[in-house]
């Protein structure tokens, strides 16, 4: 399947002194085509997003399941060739029968990543997905060239433990989006589906429901981490940007900078006045640092 952006348009002709060439131009609005693909890893149908020219650049979301062009996806891929697909189990990717443990999807993103041609690529994690980033580079260092963890979870601190999101009552949004945002006004926030919300469509209370047991199936016990993560992760060889908001409720700040301590010469940026989610409370930060650490 592959659905382009509606809001490319034709190619614009120049006026007089515009100093572009068509072809020039015609290029330029192929650059930022952004679509939706189904492409095949290890015989599982897996939903990817992909757009933009340049470096490959690899996305791997949270439990949000955001592998949607979503407005910080649209942005990355103004530079770069932005990868984010869906892990098993969330949106229309397929295998999260065969995924028994957090090693089962470094082995499938592995799969993934020869699939693409890459001996090496950067990666960003948000969450769940950072927790993923940080397995495959402390497992297979060569494999990732610059690493972004944003607010990832993978380890444990007994003193501030991960909350847990599986003990949170839908029924009360309020509660859920304090554990997410720091400012539970901000846009991001009230824009937050309500999986309790019997009048959302179908299809996404089933991609709710289903990113939600994708989810639990690694996560569950033991919560949000991998008892052996901490010790590997001096392994990394990956240039690293440990970013996190200052207010994370659901994985404390003293996370980043634990994931700092353990990362050989990795750099923590902490975003002022932010959440779990940092990409949608404060995307401008997000992209910023991002892009600035990326090159």
């Amino acid at each position: 399947m592959r659905v382009a952006r509606n809001d490319i348009g034709p190619a614009r002709v120049p006026a007089p002194g515009d100093g572009r060439e068509p072809l020039q131009e015609i290029q330029d609005q192929r650059a930022m085509e952004q679509t939706v693909t189904q492409i095949e890893v290890l015989g599982r149908k897996i939903h990817e997003l992909r757009g933009g020219t340049g470096r490959p650049l690899l996305y791997l979301h949270s439990a949000m399941g955001e592998a949607v062009w979503m407005p910080h996806l649209q942005r990355l891929a103004e530079t770069r060739e932005l990868h984010a697909p869906a892990h098993p189990g969330f949106l229309s990717s397929q295998g999260i029968e065969q995924i028994r443990d957090i090693e089962d999807l470094v082995f499938h993103y592995l799969a993934y990543m020869d699939q693409q041609g890459w001996d090496s690529v950067d990666v960003i994690g948000l969450s769940l997905g950072g927790w993923i980033a940080a397995e495959i580079a402390a497992r297979y260092p060569e494999r990732v060239s610059k690493l972004v963890l944003a607010a990832s979870c993978g380890i444990w601190l007994r003193h501030k433990p991960i909350t847990d999101i599986f003990a949170l009552d839908s029924r009360f949004p309020e509660r859920v989006k304090r554990v997410l945002f720091w400012d539970i006004e901000c846009p991001a926030a009230q824009m937050m589906p309500n999986p309790a919300d019997m009048s959302l469509p179908d299809e996404m209370l089933v991609d709710i429901m289903n990113g939600f047991a994708a989810t639990a199936k690694i996560g569950w016990n033991p919560l949000l981490h991998d008892p052996r993560l901490a010790s590997l992760l001096p392994r990394v060889k990956a240039k690293t940007l440990v970013l996190w908001g200052e207010g994370d409720r659901l994985v404390p700040v003293d996370y980043a900078h634990e994931f700092a301590r353990l990362i050989p010469d990795a750099k923590v940026e902490i975003i002022p006045q932010c959440g779990h989610l940092i990409p949608f409370e404060k995307p401008d930060e997000f992209h910023r640092a991002v892009t600035s650490f990326l090159g």
